[in-house]
């Protein structure tokens, strides 16, 4: 009986077990099912988001783009593996990143490299891809330590996976830049000519990185006043894309890179007075890109700012006027108000209008220029101070001293953490505010003033540099005013 009873119950047993395990598949065949449709119903819903954000033009970027992005990146995330989702995310939010559209990309690079560092691992090419794309957010923003940090970790993990991959070009060539605003000079020439060494054994249509360098380079040796070495940096830039424009003459990437780097060689020549040539470029620059877009794009617009600006300090007012006027409404045309380029224009056409003496303007124009930086960049950021001090200088010229003091004094503070306390930008800031207090009458504070001015200029520039002669002159003037104010 006892026997009887345990078979029993180990047939019961075996039933249950059986009866459970068909139970168990049908759960399992179901939820299977279920994912199956999901992933399907992700994959629709994905492929809608990216229809929207197919062949995004980076100057016309939307928020309803950034929307649009954000939708597909959730759904992205339920399909791809993580190195797929690490590729598709790059080529995705490319156009994104050239517009400057970091207040939307950040928080998804963050996700992003916490995906891949958990998912691919911490020295994994997708971790590097993340880590180089936010180091690149954390340099425009200003906050060159973090940048380095992730730059550095980048560089790190792509070297160990191959030195001789064009993405480790790329990172070096990220990296001279940021070692550039870093004013570690010797470090940044280094990391362009191995970028370069590089990026020139994988250059193609397809690969551009080389020529990105070498703007980079003229970048770098025109900030070391040497503008012909950075001239023929440009011009070996142009070299190329000219052979590759010879083979794929309507080719749309190599067309933009020429018009780019035309533009960037125009601005080069007029800051060397070769105003002639210089509008020669601009016209080469605006012809191309009318081809490339259309006359009423925002691209154009920064090209006529750019000659505005050759007008501007030929001191062809009207003429600037004009195209500072044009530019400001083909922006306003493609919704690109909430933009660099807009406050940018507006700082500029500011300045037109204080040589015309139409004050009051300037005052608008500078003002928005400083909310739309503020909004779009942050309250602490070098281009934020560039207007600040443009608005004190006008205040100043106003005779309006109290307002023009905390302008200055802001602008000082903001470049003095953002930029260091040795930074040129600090010296034209300090130069200014001694002006200030020699017109309040505070000639002591005024010559502390401009003799930290002279020392940090005579350091960057050297004793023939213009600044350091105004600078100079400037203090020489007051201390004959004081020895005048003596004699009486």
């Amino acid at each position: 009986m006892i026997n009887s009873n345990e078979s029993e119950k180990e047939e019961v047993s075996e039933k249950d077990e059986t009866s459970a395990g068909n139970c168990s598949a049908g759960i399992e065949g179901k939820k299977a099912e279920n994912y199956s449709k999901r992933v399907e119903n992700h994959k629709v819903l994905l492929e809608r988001y990216e229809q929207r954000l197919k062949n995004l033009d980076p100057e016309l970027i939307t928020p309803e783009d950034g929307i649009a992005l954000k939708e597909a990146f959730l759904h992205a995330k339920e399909i791809f593996e993580p190195e797929e989702l690490v590729s598709w995310f790059i080529v995705t939010t490319e156009p994104f990143y050239r517009s400057v559209s970091w207040k939307v990309l950040l928080p998804f690079y963050e996700e992003l490299l916490r995906i891949a560092e958990k998912e691919l691992g911490p020295d994994s090419a997708g971790t590097a891809a993340a880590l180089n794309g936010l180091a690149g957010i954390y340099r425009y923003k200003g906050d060159y330590e973090e940048s380095l940090r992730l730059f550095s970790r980048a560089l790190r993990i792509r070297e160990m996976l191959g030195a001789e991959r064009s993405e480790t070009g790329d990172t070096l060539s990220e990296l001279g830049t940021l070692y550039y605003l870093l004013e570690r000079h010797e470090e940044a020439r280094s990391s362009y000519i191995r970028a370069l060494e590089i990026q020139g054994k994988f250059l193609s249509p397809e690969n551009l990185g080389a020529v990105r360098t070498l703007n980079r380079m003229a970048f770098f040796y025109k900030g070391m006043e040497k503008p012909e070495i950075a001239e023929e940096f440009y011009t070996s830039a142009l070299k190329l894309l000219e052979e590759f424009q010879e083979h794929e003459p309507e080719k749309r990437v190599v067309l933009v890179h020429k018009a780019g780097t035309l533009n960037n060689l125009g601005v080069l020549l007029s800051e060397m007075g070769k105003t002639e040539e210089a509008e020669e470029i601009y016209g080469q620059a605006l012809k191309l890109q009318e081809k490339i877009y259309c006359t009423e794009h925002p691209q154009v617009a920064q090209t006529l700012n750019n000659i505005a600006l050759l007008y501007f300090q030929t001191a062809r007012y009207e003429k600037a006027l004009i195209l500072y006027t044009g530019s400001l409404e083909m922006m306003e045309k493609f919704g690109k108000t909430e933009h660099t380029g807009f406050a940018t224009t507006l700082n500029n056409l500011a300045g037109v209008y204080v040589q015309k003496g139409r004050y009051e303007k300037a005052l608008e124009l500078y003002q928005q220029a400083i909310e739309i930086r503020e909004r779009i960049l942050d309250p602490d950021h070098p281009d934020v101070a560039k207007t600040l001090n443009n608005l004190g200088e006008l205040y100043r010229i106003l005779g309006q001293y109290k307002k023009a003091l905390p302008l200055y004094i802001r602008a000082l503070d903001i470049y003095e953490k953002s930029l260091g306390p040795t930074h040129p930008d600090v010296g034209t800031t300090l130069n200014n505010l001694a002006g200030l207090r020699e017109s309040l009458g505070e000639y002591e504070a005024a010559i502390d003033l401009y003799e930290k001015a002279l020392d940090i200029i005579e350091k960057k520039y050297g004793i023939d540099h213009p600044y350091f002669k105004v600078t100079r002159n400037n203090l020489i003037g007051l201390y004959e005013k004081m020895e005048r104010s003596w004699r009486k």
